[in-house]
């Protein structure tokens, strides 16, 4: 029997699962911050370790190969190091590396070929063709792109707000809520502004401007109640996610597979997708299947949509 195990390393937390090669989960570790830009590469390496440590536990078995999943691009430069920090802990195994756009795509479906589109903090969509990533469009970043994401959402959110509050544009109740967020910034004693207007302006600006994605689900409440500024907002970022896709995803049979919080079931941005590509459309779940998933693949074993329902059968009892 051949073991791997996959490796979900985000921004706050880094998951690692054990699994034979019939998909079948037989350890799981936690640990933290695992994702080397937000963490830095010693800390971030270090709990990739301590993850997979944990995965393996008391079982001792040797993984033939580690899957590890990162944002982005920072793939190759953590291989090798991923690899020697394994080995002075006694693992020895080969380190492969792949983008979380993967492990997110085939946490879904075990199908070498589809597509994912992605809203969270930022946004971006991909093309999979053969298990390999073939394509991507947006995900440049909050200056250049992330059309349609948490901070696209968010920045038009405060955008409304302050055109509300100083009467250069509609009336909206997304006033309200964002007010009721910022109520505890300070304000000038003497300022010919509203202090409502320097209560926003102080935490917008005092905030690293991806922090702006914070708002979004503001966005969301409003255009449930009823507001018309909000559901042009929600409209229009819809709009930008069908348009950032419309590049990749073809009128075929292959899945979509919908990634991040604002892609949740029933939100106005997943119903635009499932609309606009009727009966294809998936939710991602858990990246650490889709890592695990992953490693199968590299193992050259049968990764299947049987394997896939097997990985999350016997990952949820390890998980809790």
């Amino acid at each position: 029997m051949r073991y791997g195990i996959g490796i979900d390393a985000g921004g706050t937390a880094t998951r690692a699962v054990m699994l034979d090669e019939m998909g079948t989960c037989i350890g799981y570790g936690r640990a933290g911050a695992g994702n080397p830009t937000s963490a830095g590469t010693e800390l971030a390496t270090s709990n990739q370790v301590k993850a997979a440590r944990a995965a393996i536990g008391a079982s001792g078995i040797a993984p033939e190969l580690v899957m590890l999943t990162l944002a982005g691009g920072l793939g190759n430069d953590q291989a090798p190091i991923m690899s020697k920090a394994l080995s002075a802990v006694g693992i020895e195994t080969d380190v492969r590396v792949a983008g979380d756009v993967m492990s997110a795509y085939f946490s879904a479906t075990a199908d070498p070929t589809g597509y994912l589109v992605l809203s969270g903090t930022g946004a971006i969509s991909a093309q999979i063709v053969d298990g390999e990533l073939a394509g991507l469009t947006d995900g440049l970043g909050w200056l250049l792109g992330d059309e349609g994401s948490g901070f696209w959402i968010g920045r038009r959110v405060v955008r409304a707000v302050a055109a509300d509050l100083e009467s250069r544009g509609p009336s909206t109740s997304l006033t309200g809520l964002v007010l009721a967020e910022v109520r505890n910034e300070s304000s000038p004693d003497e300022d010919v502004r509203r202090p409502e207007v320097w209560h926003l302006m102080r935490r917008v600006y005092g905030q690293r401007p991806v922090e702006c994605a914070n708002f979004a689900p503001l966005a969301l409440r409003a255009a449930a109640g009823g507001d018309a500024v909000a559901r042009q907002i929600l409209d229009d970022a819809a709009t930008a996610l069908l348009t950032s896709c419309a590049s990749l995803v073809a009128d075929d049979e292959h899945p979509v597979v919908l990634a991040g919080g604002l892609l949740h079931d029933g939100s106005p941005l997943s119903n635009a997708l499932k609309t606009r590509y009727p009966g294809r459309c998936l939710r991602a779940h858990d990246g650490t299947a889709g890592a695990a998933l992953l490693a199968l693949r590299a193992l050259g074993v049968t990764a299947d949509s049987g394997s896939l329902n097997r990985i999350h059968e016997t990952l949820a009892p390890l998980i809790g």
